[in-house]
């Protein structure tokens, strides 16, 4: 009877038994499923497609994937899985799909990308779409002021940023693509216009990683400059 059952989940796609696994938790994480209902994720809890993923407050979230990649999601991030598609021996058939709806998060990309079909990466922002060529980037959305508001003297010009810790990012919006190298970021202010790669701002948001996350091979969100940051 055991065995049955084994044999019929490994049967299962790998989307009815979870896309990812909640490796570090530190604060509140929790996921919108494709039906609606909304769970609180710890560690081993597992994500599947269509997850609408949120950390809080002072939160961070380390997600691991069975091809090896690996997202770190920071304070106040939102992302949504909007695919991931793994098998170790049909490599034409890898896509991995994240929109960051908001906040930011550090990506270092497993086999999907790097194998097979080059453009199954990607992840889409509020500003831009990013795709991959094997790499370690980071992706922080600064948004716009509500109406009737301005933003602070020392705050970034709201848009989208991407600093590459290794490899190249693709970085395209406006139509156009702009290739972000190592030690280098990439600017989307919006979608209308063309990415730039720009010195990396002095003043983006930033913040040590937590306690709970030393040890951990990914222990923070690191621009080319060497320090943490955080959309919070």
């Amino acid at each position: 009877m055991l065995r049955a059952i084994a044999s019929a989940l490994l049967m299962l796609p790998l989307a009815a038994l979870g896309a990812g696994t909640v490796s570090n938790l530190s604060g509140t994480l929790s996921a919108q499923r494709a039906d609606g209902s909304v769970v609180l994720l710890s560690e081993k809890s597992q994500v599947k497609e269509g997850d609408v993923i949120t950390t809080e407050r002072d939160s961070y979230a380390l997600i691991r994937f069975p091809d090896g990649g690996q997202v770190t999601l920071r304070p106040r991030t939102q992302v949504k899985l909007d695919q991931f598609q793994f098998d170790k021996d049909k490599p034409a058939a890898d896509g991995f799909v994240m929109s960051l709806l908001r906040g930011g998060l550090r990506t270092v990309t497993g086999l999907i990308g790097k194998r097979g079909n080059r453009d199954a990466f990607r992840m889409s922002t509020t500003t831009a779409t990013i795709g991959i060529r094997g790499t370690d980037f980071t992706a922080i959305d600064i948004p716009p002021p509500p109406p009737g508001q301005t933003l602070p003297p020392d705050s970034p010009n709201p848009g989208v940023y991407v600093s590459v810790a290794e490899g190249t990012v693709a970085f395209r919006s406006g139509g156009a693509d702009a290739l972000v190298g190592a030690g280098q970021t990439g600017f989307s202010a919006a979608q209308n216009v063309p990415p730039q790669v720009i010195p990396p701002p002095p003043n983006l948001p930033q913040v040590a990683p937590p306690r709970s996350f030393e040890g951990s091979k990914v222990q923070a969100v690191v621009g080319p400059s060497g320090s943490a940051a955080v959309c919070d």
